[in-house]
């Protein structure tokens, strides 16, 4: 009787055993992925405290937190929050980030980050980080969490770590500009188009641009068109403009200034006597940065304005676009008013809908 009770205890203890093993197994297959949380142009940065610290911290906040150009108060380009290796495994919520950067040395044997990234890669990876001076960087989606972004960025050594956050920081910025786009068009256009304001743009001035539903027509005449979007705190504005192609119209920072400022006279006062929108580069000077837009050459400015007579103000930007081939340049330019709140978000919800400018007829 009492071998026979050895044997019973045995038998359910090896299958409560197998039951809670396929009880955990199934927990683990049917558990619901979270959604990264997190705001565009934020990043987390998990680190060894020493790296954060030293030279490589320095280099890498010199170009992540390097100020957005050009805003009325300092803004960066990325909004860092720093994380250690250890916090990072012992808090669950923070593996929920939308953008996460693990930064380490991989012969750091005792850097937990080290160590989350030579599981991530692999052996094979890891030996080649240490003869490929060009394997620097890998790209994780959905790690863990839905819409999520992890780049590990590595180096064989410290140096040679110290070394890529210098030289390679374009090419990490570049993956998280993509998603950040990616996340404001659907911010932007989720809600619609407003497709009337558009078949009107197009049949008056022959262009394409995707315009927001919330922006509607504020004026409208045979050279110009001015769209706005109101809410209780922003004022976001779209000002198109027809200038004929001549020597006195090209792109190029020369002529954009007195452009911009004969225009804005003309189509914006506030309620206030003798008030008309000027560029304000008294403290902060213009930003000017040459490109092709739809294959065009483009004139891309940033600035300041404020209002003449009147204590009003903003950051703008602006695309001068030559169209030779219609004889013409396309002012492609707008501006807000947020007093109190960040610049940087609506200043890039403006480029990417600018970005779906097409002049084809």
């Amino acid at each position: 009787m009492r071998i026979k009770s050895c044997w019973n205890i045995l038998w359910w203890g090896s299958l409560l055993l197998l039951f809670s093993s396929c009880t955990q197994e199934m927990s683990d297959k049917f558990e619901v992925t979270p959604d990264a949380y997190g705001k565009p142009n934020n990043i987390m940065l998990v680190t060894d405290q020493y790296n954060w610290e030293t030279t490589i911290g320095d280099s890498f906040r010199v170009n992540f937190e390097a100020l957005y150009p050009v805003t009325p108060q300092p803004e960066f380009i990325y909004d860092i929050r720093y994380t250690k290796p250890t916090d990072f495994e012992g808090v669950k919520i923070y593996r929920t980030n939308r953008a996460i950067i693990i930064l380490a040395a991989l012969d750091d044997t005792n850097d937990k980050a080290a160590k989350i990234i030579r599981e991530a890669i692999g052996e094979k990876n890891v030996a080649r980080a240490t003869t490929d001076p060009k394997y620097r960087m890998a790209v994780h989606n959905n790690r863990w969490a839905t819409d999520q972004i992890v780049v590990y960025w590595f180096a064989p050594n410290r140096s040679e770590l110290l070394k890529t956050v210098q030289e390679d920081y374009q090419k990490v910025m570049s993956v998280f500009d993509k998603a950040d786009a990616e996340l404001y068009l659907q911010q932007i256009y989720t809600p619609g188009q407003n497709l009337e304001v558009g078949a009107i743009l197009r049949d008056s001035f022959q262009l394409n641009l995707k315009i927001p539903k919330a922006y509607t027509m504020a004026h409208k005449d045979s050279t110009t068109m001015w769209l706005r979007r109101e809410t209780d705190k922003i004022s976001s504005n779209i000002f198109i403009h027809i200038l004929p192609y001549a020597d006195s119209t090209l792109a190029v920072p020369e002529q954009h200034k007195y452009i911009r400022n004969k225009l804005t006279r003309t189509y914006f006062a506030t309620w206030v006597d003798n008030s008309y929108m000027q560029i304000d580069d008294r403290v902060l000077p213009m930003y000017y940065q040459p490109m092709f837009l739809n294959k065009k050459q483009t004139l891309q400015v940033r600035g300041i304005w404020g209002m003449v007579n009147d204590f009003m103000g903003g950051s703008f930007v602006t695309y001068m676009i030559e169209d030779e081939a219609n004889q013409r340049v396309i002012f492609l330019d707008g501006f807000v008013h947020a007093p109190g709140q960040k610049k940087r978000p609506e200043m890039r919800k403006l480029d990417i809908v600018f970005s779906t400018l097409d002049t084809t007829n």
